[in-house]
């Protein structure tokens, strides 16, 4: 009679502390990456282009001698061969060869020379 009396309490235990503890015992993601901002999330929502909201870089490359860089706030470091720019989202930095900024508006400027490498920071 004993084996047709099987009682579920362990079985409802083991799978109550499951979801019960679920969020506790997880580890804690380590943030390799930088999380959205407000703005961004909000663009990303409403399908709009992140530049226009949270004003983020545009970077177009033509090739490896040009670059065009859109929405930049100001020019941190400018030699031949780094040049380190701060944007509203980050810091850009441009590795490279003769590297020289050929002209820069208010919120646009290109740069020419051997392009080796875009970092963000």
């Amino acid at each position: 009679m004993k084996d047709h009396l099987k009682s579920s309490h362990m079985k409802f235990k083991k799978n109550a502390k499951k979801t019960l503890y679920e969020g506790l015992n997880q580890k804690k993601k380590s943030k390799s990456y930088q999380e959205p901002s407000f703005l961004e999330e909000l663009s990303n929502r409403l399908h709009l282009p992140a530049d226009i909201l949270a004003g983020a870089p545009i970077i177009t490359a033509t090739g490896r001698n040009e670059l065009c860089l859109e929405n930049y706030k100001g020019i941190i470091e400018y030699n031949g061969n780094l040049i380190k720019v701060q944007t509203k989202v980050c810091r850009i930095c441009i590795e490279g060869k003769q590297l020289n900024i050929l002209y820069f508006t208010e919120d646009e400027m290109r740069i020419t020379g051997y392009i080796q490498a875009i970092y963000y920071q």
